[in-house]
């Protein structure tokens, strides 16, 4: 790699297009802030900067790879045209997932058909845990692994001057035909030195009024916002600390609201969602949150569509959400046995727990959901039965259920290398959760495949067994249109289920 020194005037930042099935759409726009939050910091040191979301410029197109996957987004040469347009002299392209790689480096590679000057940089969850990878393209010049906002003013400032490298954190780039990774040694201390999320370089208006937003929204004009970053938990199936590393540190609850006064007066957001991995871990802080939102009459609606801690809350807090506006709560509980929680998964909560905040934030009308995580290595199929099992107990009758897949830069990753669980033609274009991609002595994945179906039809049973008249409700549809069918599903269900608990 060759970069001359230059003085940086303009970087563009992009989100590519997605890959997902055509007969399920697992993807959901919504405004990427970290590639917003990078942009602020350039716009700031007097950088011009703009910012394509591939994915929601190019919502309604869509192309068939291969039997029943598609692609979304803008098509490669409106990409092209796009950056030929603007003529920047950085190219950022963010790669949160693995599965989507392929639409990252074709991006990549386009840049480098327009003027190999162009500098390339990726970031984001991916290039952060497999640099070496993306940096074997040669049409990638730098990756930046996980927090972007200073570190990529810093690689500006040494392509415009030293261009000393190698002093820089968490960069990885070319030097001599060799590939050379900085590692990541530092996050930042102060998040509230972080100017807010450069909203208004995004088509805010393309993403209003979706079906689905990572979740389904209650009000059109809505807002993701994230108020910390690092997670203290040793879940086995997550990488998300090689982005945001361990130690937990979060915004104070002053910037916080003054970024929430920003979005109702500057945009007229009326629904947030929390997008945060820990935005009760400390419970005061969050309580001085959700006290502000009330003082002030922010009367916002919101949700947790990325999950909460069940160990971080209590009936004060939760009180407090509701009254702040909170309407429904998503509770990161994995598994319904507690020694796969304690010996597989390795998340600090007890079970026992979760059922008492269900049945208060119930209590006081906040809808909750779980999330569950099947298919750990050390799992036996009578174990992964206790989580639907558990759901039931909990009157949870359709929990966000994942497969265990082993993303690089998890401890699960490393097992599965380690004992054999994954094919050695297994790829990164595996890494989705439904995938069924890991094999123990106790499952494959064409029976993991089977539990999920049955687990599904057992928890959908039981719905039926304690609410008819909603479960009938909800199926009106499919009743009037076919209604011995829904009845043979039914009783299918119900005889499947029998005997499982």
């Amino acid at each position: 790699m060759v970069v001359s020194s230059r003085k940086i005037k303009r970087v563009l930042l992009i989100t590519p297009p997605a890959f997902t099935f055509a007969d399920n759409i697992d993807i959901n726009p919504v405004p990427p802030l970290g590639l917003a939050y990078i942009a602020a910091v350039l716009e700031k040191n007097g950088i011009e900067v703009k910012i394509v979301d591939s994915l929601i410029e190019g919502w309604d197109n869509r192309v068939v790879i291969h039997d029943n996957v598609i692609r979304v987004g803008l098509n490669f040469d409106e990409i092209k045209d796009i950056i030929t347009e603007f003529s920047p002299d950085i190219v950022g392209v963010s790669n949160l997932f693995s599965k989507q790689s392929e639409n990252a480096h074709a991006i990549h590679a386009k840049v480098k058909e327009i003027d190999k000057n162009i500098i390339t940089v990726a970031g984001g969850a991916h290039p952060t845990v497999m640099p070496e990878k993306v940096l074997s393209d040669n049409n990638v010049d730098f990756v930046i692994m996980g927090e972007g906002e200073f570190v990529f003013i810093d690689l500006i400032r040494e392509i415009e001057g030293q261009q000393r490298f190698d002093t820089l954190d968490g960069v990885g780039y070319h030097d001599a035909g060799e590939i050379r990774i900085n590692p990541k040694t530092s996050f930042i201390e102060n998040l509230d030195e972080i100017p807010f999320p450069a909203r208004h370089l995004l088509n805010m208006e393309k993403y209003y009024g979706l079906n689905a937003s990572h979740g389904e929204r209650r009000k059109r004009k809505f807002s993701p916002i994230i108020t910390s970053r690092g997670c203290p938990a040793n879940c086995t199936f997550c990488s998300a600390h090689k982005v945001w590393g361990k130690r937990y540190r979060y915004r104070s609850a002053e910037n916080v609201v003054a970024e929430m006064k920003e979005l109702k007066e500057k945009f007229g957001i009326e629904e947030l969602m929390f997008e945060d991995d820990n935005l009760t871990l400390n419970p005061k802080r969050a309580e001085k949150i959700f006290d502000m939102m009330i003082e002030q009459k922010l009367d916002f609606v919101w949700d947790t569509p990325n999950g909460v801690a069940a160990y971080s809350l209590n009936e004060a807090l939760i009180d407090k959400m509701k009254l702040s506006g909170c309407y429904n709560i998503n509770l990161a509980v994995e598994t319904g046995n507690q020694y796969i929680m304690d010996n597989v998964i390795k998340k600090p909560l007890k079970l026992e727990n979760v059922k008492p905040i269900i049945e208060y934030a119930r209590k006081i009308k906040i809808k909750v959901g779980i999330f569950l995580v099947i298919g750990m290595p050390g799992e036996t199929v009578e174990q992964i039965w206790d989580s639907f099992r558990f759901a039931r107990e909990l009157k949870i009758y359709y929990p966000h259920i994942s497969v265990a897949t082993p993303y690089p830069g998890s401890v699960l990753y490393d097992t599965c290398v380690e004992n054999k669980y994954i094919s050695e033609t297994f790829s990164t274009d595996d890494l989705y959760i439904r995938s069924f991609s890991i094999t123990t002595e106790n499952w494959d994945g064409d029976k993991l495949q089977q539990l999920l179906q049955e687990g599904h039809e057992y928890l959908l049973a039981a719905y039926f067994r304690d609410n008819p008249i909603k479960f009938m409700a909800a199926h009106l549809p499919k009743l009037v249109v076919r209604p011995l069918t829904l009845m043979k599903k039914t009783f299918r269900m119900l005889k499947a289920a029998k005997g499982k608990g």
